[in-house]
């Protein structure tokens, strides 16, 4: 009885694998680009008006807009990546470089 318990176990591991990895890839990217887009957003918004080349609320609404683009982007790369860590680690920390930069060129309260 242990065999037929154990076998039956390893098929429904096997078929929930793919289910896992679509799920965690969706979340990833889903998840992943919107924090890489909003880091992304709040440094080009910050750097463009700080470089004086636009008002801050036109700076806003151009990294907003390019925003858009760059979230589709990371999207539909993070589906065309056929390694999932290298979505993890390209999101994951180009998130976290990003969201430093935007909190060091800050401006203080």
């Amino acid at each position: 009885m242990p065999a037929i318990q154990t076998q039956y176990l390893s098929r429904a591991s096997a078929s929930l694998a793919p289910v896992l990895g679509t799920v965690s890839r969706v979340l990833l990217a889903v998840v992943g680009a919107y924090f890489f887009t909003t880091a992304s957003v709040m440094l080009a918004a910050r750097g463009i008006a700080d470089l004086g080349l636009m008002s801050r609320s036109d700076a806003v609404v151009l990294a907003a807009m390019l925003g858009f683009l760059l979230y589709l982007g990371l999207l539909l790369w993070a589906f065309a990546e056929r390694r999932l860590g290298r979505v993890a680690i390209v999101l994951g920390g180009g998130s976290l470089l990003l969201h430093g930069a935007a909190t060091l060129l800050q401006a203080p309260a």
